[in-house]
């Protein structure tokens, strides 16, 4: 499952994704993870993509899902317990994909790529996942990532530019889901190993009758 590092972890995941997506022969645009409050986005010059993550929230879809019982023996006493952890949070991450520098023409081009990209991998797990499953939560999880271009309407578009206090500027939306963050919350009780069954007399027949 996801530790505290889960959401940058996702976030290094799509850089490398698109990083691969809008490669070309003889072009190599930077992309890039930002943050685009408080400045104007885009670099001077050469082509590239920034990602920018506007909103983390939780996945109403994976809401009430229940705690998980696990057996844990002692490795020095070899006695069992019962483990119980609480569901993991399910977060939702709602990205902004800025083309930069380059003319109109170029960044569409770049866009098309990575939107092509994204469309083809629109589940990433296993290899998609990789590189460094030891230092990424989410490939050492063996976890999914489930990826949607959001149909927002030019006005919800422009409203997440006005909240950002910046210019309108051509760009995707795209929601990541469902990434898991391990809650801390768990307990455990000694498990049951033996038990008894007791055998006796049944409830009296009705009537008093034998």
């Amino acid at each position: 499952m996801g530790s505290h590092d889960v959401i940058a972890d996702v976030s290094d995941i799509l850089l490398r994704v698109l990083t691969e997506a809008v490669r070309e022969p003889g072009s190599e645009p930077t992309v890039r993870l930002v943050d685009l409050i408080g400045r104007q986005p885009g670099s001077p010059g050469g082509l590239g993509l920034e990602l920018f993550l506007y909103e983390v929230a939780e996945d109403p879809s994976a809401r009430n899902r229940p705690d998980r019982h696990t057996l844990v023996e002692d490795p020095v006493t070899g006695a069992v317990r019962q483990e119980r952890r609480r569901a993991a949070m399910a977060l939702l991450l709602r990205y902004l994909l800025v083309p930069t520098g380059g003319t109109p023409d170029a960044q569409q081009r770049m866009l098309g790529r990575a939107v092509r990209a994204l469309y083809d991998d629109a589940v990433l797990q296993g290899p998609s996942l990789v590189p460094a499953a030891e230092s990424n939560s989410v490939a050492a999880a063996g976890e999914s990532l489930k990826l949607r271009l959001a149909p927002l309407s030019l006005d919800e578009r422009a409203k997440v530019w006005w909240a950002i206090a910046q210019p309108y500027r051509l760009s995707l939306n795209y929601e990541v889901r469902v990434v898991n963050l391990d809650s801390r919350d768990v307990s455990d009780r000694s498990a049951v190993t033996e038990a008894e069954v007791g055998v006796g007399q049944g409830p009296p027949p009705v009537g008093g009758r034998p």
